[in-house]
């Protein structure tokens, strides 16, 4: 019985030993495994635009026919259409540069008139139809858009509408308008650096947040003899991009 109490005592000192040698391990892991100050930064956004002269312009045109008839109102809107497009050739619009939008045919219908006895029994309801036909032109060069409306005009066209201007390539504004945007972020990070006293370092993130937006600002009056009086204007394209910043 004394030999079996010693050995149990006798065992008590090993296993506290182990149990300190466990805290003290596990002491160092605790403190590598510590976050981390987080690092010190500014966000911006900042905005920027270009602005060019559009060298392209897009515009529908077309016929709008009514008749009783509907069979001689679709030929005749049809074969009107067929010689504003040849006309709109030989202006030098290109065949792919021209291309169908709407082709539509409703009805309309009058009231009845009624006789002047007011014992005279209503006649029949006059039924009209009204036919459409639309083309969508792009003119790759807007010192011809004049000579192409009246072309149209001239073979027939009786509704022209939707008239706006484009830039065949972007990519020089869309770079100008980046530069501006990264510009403008870094003058907001050095303004509010130097509000809160800090000084700004690198920017350690930078993120398109939009772009190719396209403002479009222009002034036309067409009228429909001669082309009408027509102005361009200019196309602004923005984008925004996000900045980080370090700060010391």
């Amino acid at each position: 019985m004394q030999s079996f109490v010693s050995r149990k005592i006798a065992l008590l000192p090993v296993a506290a030993v182990m149990v300190a040698v466990g805290i003290a391990a596990a002491a160092p892991a605790a403190a590598q495994d510590a976050p981390e100050p987080p690092a010190r930064t500014i966000t911006v956004t900042g905005l920027g635009t270009a602005s060019g002269s559009p060298d392209q312009a897009i515009l529908s045109l077309g016929v709008e026919l009514r008749s009783e008839d509907l069979g001689e109102a679709v030929d005749q809107v049809n074969t009107t259409v067929t010689a504003v497009i040849e006309a709109l050739g030989a202006a030098g619009i290109a065949l792919e540069d021209i291309q169908t939008t709407n082709f539509s045919v409703y009805q309309e219908t009058s009231a009845s008139p009624m006789a002047a006895s007011s014992e005279a029994t209503p006649t029949e309801p006059v039924y009209t139809y009204v036919v459409n036909n639309m083309v969508q032109v792009r003119v790759r060069d807007t010192s011809e858009l004049n000579a192409v409306i009246d072309a149209g005009l001239a073979a027939g066209a009786n509704r022209i509408f939707g008239l706006s201007f484009a830039i065949g390539d972007q990519t020089e504004l869309e770079n100008a308008a980046l530069e501006d945007a990264v510009a403008d972020a870094h003058s907001r990070a050095a303004t509010l650096a130097a509000a809160i006293g800090v000084t700004l370092g690198d920017p350690i993130i930078v993120r398109e947040v939009s772009g190719n937006n396209v403002v479009f600002a222009r002034e036309a009056a067409m009228g429909m003899g001669g082309g009408g009086a027509i102005s361009e204007g200019q196309l602004s394209i923005s984008t925004q991009v996000e900045i980080t910043y370090s700060v010391e």
